[in-house]
């Protein structure tokens, strides 16, 4: 019988090829140095033999080209082996030491690991704004519940990988996942040291897009245990929201990312309304069901 890895590494992908090459380059070294599994769950809409360029070394388990995130992560992690889990995403670049810095900080009294975010887009107020909007809250310690972990930057144990991965096959996003993690008394550790970067170029329009969609299915979840009286407050609440979320990223964001907080600040703003459109529409749509 073939001995477990210590290490499984899980990249989720559905855009573009030159991305994930360089999210694949940036995991190349520690992969190989750790002797990790590594598998690509990928939303497949090229020629195999196009991938099979850029993800050499890597076991595909393709999905359906419309596949959501939640369910390429899912499908990924349930292939997976190790011990210890590591997920991130084609979109993100791995700082050198992220495998070690994770491993590191594992140990029989933790089941879930959190690395913190950074932005690898810099130069365009549009791409602060949107790695403001998107990643600024993780990285954090919420004042109640989980902490605030991203899947682009988590490492999870065996324990617990046959779960996570069939609540987000099922569709759900890392924070109905943590959620519940934490209900049953699993264990969470932040490691700040453990750096990812996100690397992707966003468009206004696009992106408002995604975070009215993204608010929308937010609220649709939270309503299924709301009353109607109280997704009408929440409704009301939503413009507020901007505001409320924009302190609560100065708050939590990576401090390396604070010097380009201007920068960014009219594009996240402008992100962070379209959320709260998507919050209140959610509500709304609840509601009138």
């Amino acid at each position: 019988m073939t001995e477990a890895p210590l290490l499984s590494v899980v990249v989720a992908s559905f855009r573009r090829l030159d991305l994930l090459a360089e999210c694949l380059e940036s995991l190349k070294a520690q992969c190989e140095k750790n002797g990790a599994e590594l598998i690509l769950a990928r939303a497949v809409r090229e020629s195999e033999a196009e991938l099979a360029r850029v993800a050499k070394g890597w076991r595909v388990i393709a999905a359906p080209m419309e596949t959501g995130v939640p369910e390429i992560r899912g499908i990924g992690l349930a292939q997976t082996n190790g011990e210890w889990i590591a997920i991130t995403e084609d979109h993100c670049l791995a700082a050198p030491d992220w495998l070690d810095t994770l491993l590191a900080a594992r140990g029989p009294d933790v089941e879930v690991l959190g690395g913190r975010m950074s932005n690898a887009r810099r130069e365009r107020g549009i791409d602060c704004g949107a790695f403001f909007a998107e990643y600024g809250f993780y990285g954090a310690r919420s004042g109640k519940g989980a902490p605030l972990i991203t899947e682009a930057n988590a490492a999870y144990h065996r324990s617990v990988v046959t779960a996570v991965a069939e609540w987000a096959r099922a569709g759900s996003w890392e924070n109905v996942i943590h959620d519940r993690l934490y209900a049953e008394g699993r264990r969470f550790r932040l490691v700040p040291a453990a750096r990812i970067r996100q690397n992707l170029s966003y468009g206004l329009r696009g992106f408002c897009r995604d975070r009215f969609t993204h608010g929308r299915g937010y609220a649709a979840t939270r309503s299924a245990g709301l009353s109607g009286m109280r997704r009408l407050l929440h409704v009301l609440g939503t413009p507020a929201l901007p505001v409320v979320l924009a302190l609560r990223i100065h708050r939590s964001v990576d401090p390396d990312e604070r010097r380009y907080w201007m920068r960014g600040f009219p594009a996240m703003l402008l992100f962070l309304s379209a959320w709260a459109l998507g919050e209140a529409a959610g509500y709304l749509r609840g509601a009138a069901r």
